[in-house]
């Protein structure tokens, strides 16, 4: 079927929407099935899914789109070789989360809230292509600057993180402000714009793997004098972090918290055991490495050995069986007093643990776990004054919506999401009656969806005094006949005197 050809740089989710725009498509799940064989996919803007049934129906390379069209390269370098090719195939596949392998959901720097643009390049699209789309570059959190104009990046009315599950916005000249005034971005952004572009431009995202990043780093504070021994000095990173870069910008991005240097960077500078985001990398290489071209500091990354040294357990230190013992003791009287082996640490047993920890560790896990307690029990939850707490809480919010018509469809999982921890208690329901009761009786049907769309659009009417006919009205709620509810026939049936 037909697909429009992908612009440089531009995200997948926008050739969607212009897909839908140039077809003249009103229904978004008309569209889902014509490119996916299944309305149900998400308008995910980073990561997209369902990737491969996407290209039996256009012939599109999805390796290319992958690699050229996602924010699949901005993750792929900095997590390890296997789950890299994971999230790859989670791209392709149909029910498989790509967030969570990307660790995009538990990363201390977020996502933008909405996606955003250069008014400079909406005009050079519009005379170049005859219409603007939605570039990669700009959907980074911390890149405030068009790595092409060098233009302060502005706010769309567009989430990032889409609003209505299944929505596709296309980019449009319509979202410039009347008294529009671009400003230059600072030199720092654009220093930081120009890496993202790089590292956006890749031939192929390789992963060198934590250890090989584990030994960069440790080169890096070597070479701009931050190592003492093995140990490594932040302090003097940090400074020369914020000789770079702002602190307002550094709080803004989430990488400022209320200890100097924060926790971020002296993880990144030990032994990394988890992946961090692009923008941390890009803050630090901006700083000890400023003009650098990206890639060649991965080249750089993936030539270095990984210290075997560092990925092995240590031993275990010799100690006398009387000092084994006494610790041992110790340490058992702590998990009793306080519950569990963290508590414990933090209530003064940190020098038992860590003696332990160097001569006796097996046993000290052993014992650990044999002593482990339970977090978060949901036997010790009162699910009955739970229930008649959230029933009273969804019969308010029933009242309170009931006379908004422009509200999206109220279903089950609507009335969910207006409530606090929808997963905790979705999971709960057979639990709380009196909630399963309210929702079974009153979440909106689609009959009662459509006949509702019906209503607001022939209120408008009225009150602009000018009729709709059928069809108009029908195209205007995004109503097809092949879709049309049995009950929304029927009320279409008893207004049609006063609508045809």
């Amino acid at each position: 079927m037909y697909f429009p050809l992908l612009y440089p740089d531009e995200l997948l989710y926008s050739g969607i929407a212009r897909c839908k725009a140039h077809l003249g498509i009103s229904n978004h799940k008309t569209l889902l099935h014509m490119l996916f064989g299944d309305s149900k996919v998400a308008a995910i803007t980073d990561l997209p899914t369902h990737l491969v049934a996407l290209a039996n129906n256009t012939g599109l390379d999805m390796a290319n789109v992958i690699m050229r069209h996602t924010l699949f390269p901005l993750y792929a370098p900095f997590i390890p070789q296997k789950r890299r090719t994971e999230l790859f195939q989670a791209m392709l596949a149909t029910d498989r989360p790509t967030i969570g392998l990307a660790g995009a959901s538990t990363a201390l720097v977020k996502w933008p809230e909405w996606l955003r643009y250069c008014p400079a390049c909406f005009d050079d699209m519009a005379a170049r292509f005859g219409e603007p789309y939605w570039r990669r570059s700009w959907q980074i959190q911390g890149i405030d600057a068009c790595p092409e104009h060098g233009y302060q990046l502005l706010d769309s009315p567009i989430p990032f993180r889409r609003a209505q599950r299944h929505e596709f916005h296309p980019a449009s000249p319509l979202f410039l402000p009347r008294n529009l005034h671009t400003s230059p971005a600072s030199e720092e952004a654009a220093s930081l714009a120009k890496g993202a572009t790089q590292l956006l431009e890749l031939e192929e995202a390789q992963s060198p793997g934590y250890g090989r990043w584990t030994n960069l780093y440790r080169h890096l504070a070597t070479e701009c004098g931050a190592r003492r021994g093995r140990q490594v000095r932040a302090e003097v990173i940090w400074e020369k972090i914020l000789a770079c870069h702002r602190r307002d910008w550094l709080n803004v991005s989430g990488l400022l918290t209320s200890r100097d240097p924060p926790p971020w960077l002296l993880a990144m500078f030990r032994k990394h055991r988890k992946g961090f985001s692009a923008l941390q990398h890009l803050v630090v290489w901006t700083s000890l490495r400023p003009g650098q071209h990206l890639g060649e500091l991965i080249d750089e990354a993936m030539a270095r050995q990984v210290d075997v040294s560092t990925s092995q357990p240590r031993q275990q230190l010799p100690a006398e069986a009387g000092q084994k013992q006494r610790h041992r003791v110790l340490w058992l009287q702590a998990l009793d007093d306080h519950g569990g082996a963290k508590a414990a640490r933090q209530k003064g047993g940190e020098a038992c643990y860590a003696w332990l920890y160097r001569h006796d560790r097996h046993w000290l896990m052993a014992a650990n776990h044999a002593r482990q307690h339970r977090q978060g029990n949901n036997s010790h939850v009162d699910w009955r004054a739970r229930d008649r707490k959230l029933v009273r809480l969804l019969i308010r919010i029933g009242r309170d919506s009931e006379k908004d018509l422009s509200l999206p469809r109220r279903s089950r999982n609507w009335f969910l999401q207006q409530l606090p921890h929808r997963a905790s208690i979705e999971r709960h329901l057979d639990q709380m009656p009196l909630c399963r009761t309210f929702l079974n009786r009153y979440a909106e049907s689609v009959d009662e969806y459509q006949i509702r769309r019906l209503t607001a659009a022939m209120l408008e009417d009225v009150r602009a005094g000018i009729p709709s006919k059928r069809w108009k009205l029908e195209k205007r709620c995004g109503l097809e006949k092949s879709r049309q509810a049995p009950l929304t026939t029927v009320f279409i049936r008893l207004i049609g005197r006063w609508i045809e």
